[in-house]
């Protein structure tokens, strides 16, 4: 009913503001004594309201994919607002089931898993980036013989620069925090998990989990250890013990562990967070079962990897993806002439809705199957089996 993203992301806002329970911890811009509808029983309008355990999931999930098109810095706190609804909602036995609905409309889902997954990775990237040079300040301050040889003006330009990390720093990580807490209960469920599985999806969240656990585990991990991290929201424990939940979720899959090799997952990597797991108790039980056997899955694939590459590397460079040089599984041919891999072109186009080799505006629906080129690439695949033709 309402067509505009900046009205509908409004919207979001309005329900977070009216309808969460103050004791969440949130900050509200509405008062706690006018904010939240409570009905007879305690119970809140959207957890006991019929239409709203039908549809209220649903279609949040939703929102927080479009919310991408509002801008930079109100999309952010837009986010953050639906996620804690989101979060609020999920624990609710009256909405659990509605949130498997999202699950049956393929191009929905994908459009907030994309949002979800771009959102991570920018909040990551600010943080990543910034929290090293928060260190390197604090340290240079600390050092009073080395800050004292500074001029005032550098002394000046070096607390303008921190503040200006740590204000980013503290707008960034509640909202990460957020968002991969979400993606740890979200995957609790087999059919959403299945959808995160998906060609489009699959590459970018390996890519993305594997960059957050190299900066908490790997080698520059002592990078990001600031002083007063709590200042900032940064609890490193925490997240790596979201993230490595995660990881949990997906290591019985074989796409997700084959995604893994492809991104270059160096299996010590995942045995030293397996270790500091453990070491910390962070994950119990099954959860932490499942993690440990990650380290030998990728390994194994690993192997498979390479030896589908060795056997794809004298492939026609007409079989390979136009913008990845990647041998294409499903190849479609783009309004310009040119032929991409089905994933891989769904995947631009989520971001940046046009033909990617002549700039011109363009859709899902200007895909063509590239039909003729499908059936020579299923030939010579057959021939380089040993089968016939």
């Amino acid at each position: 009913m309402v067509r505009n993203y900046n009205l509908r992301a409004m919207l979001g806002d309005v329900l977070y503001e009216l309808f969460m329970p103050p004791e969440t911890g949130d900050r509200r811009d509405v008062p706690a004594s006018v904010s939240t509808d409570l009905l007879a029983g305690g119970q809140t309008f959207v957890l006991s309201d019929t239409a709203a355990q039908e549809t209220l999931a649903p279609s949040l999930l939703l929102l927080y994919g479009e919310v991408e098109h509002t801008g930079y810095y109100d999309k952010m706190s837009h986010r953050a607002k639906i996620a804690s609804l989101i979060k609020y909602l999920w624990n609710s036995p009256e909405h659990r089931p509605a949130f498997r609905r999202i699950t049956q409309d393929r191009a929905s889902f994908i459009k907030f898993a994309n949002g979800i997954i771009n959102e991570t990775n920018t909040l990551i990237a600010t943080v990543m980036q910034k929290l090293p040079e928060i260190r390197e300040a604090q340290e240079k301050m600390k050092n009073q013989q080395d800050w004292g040889r500074l001029t005032e003006d550098e002394q000046s330009q070096v607390s303008s620069r921190l503040d200006d990390n740590e204000r980013e720093v503290k707008y960034a990580l509640p909202l990460c925090n957020k968002t991969l807490q979400m993606f740890g209960y979200l995957n609790t469920d087999g059919d959403i998990r299945e959808l995160f599985l998906l060609e489009e999806l699959c590459p970018r969240l390996v890519a993305m989990l594997l960059h957050v656990l190299t900066k908490l585990v790997g080698a520059k991990g002592l990078d990001l250890k600031v002083d007063n991290p709590e200042q900032y929201d940064f609890r490193p424990k925490e997240m790596l013990r979201d993230l490595c939940a995660i990881f949990s979720l997906f290591a019985s899959s074989s796409v997700f562990q084959v995604e893994c090799a492809k991104a270059g997952c160096d299996p010590n990597l995942l045995r030293s967070a397996v270790k500091t797991t453990r070491k910390l108790n962070l994950l119990t039980g099954e959860s932490m079962i499942a993690f440990e056997s990650l380290p030998e899955l990728v390994e194994l694939a690993s192997r498979t990897v390479l030896a589908d590459e060795a056997f794809l590397a004298d492939a026609p460079d007409e079989f390979l993806d136009e913008i990845l040089s990647t041998f294409m599984k499903d190849p479609v041919v783009l309004p310009s002439g040119h032929f991409v891999d089905r994933s891989t072109i769904t995947q631009h186009l989520l971001n940046d809705p046009i033909d990617p080799f002549n700039r011109e505006p363009m859709t899902v629906e200007d895909i063509r199957p590239a039909t003729e080129l499908k059936a020579r690439m299923d030939a010579w695949l057959a021939g380089k089996k040993g089968f016939a033709p």
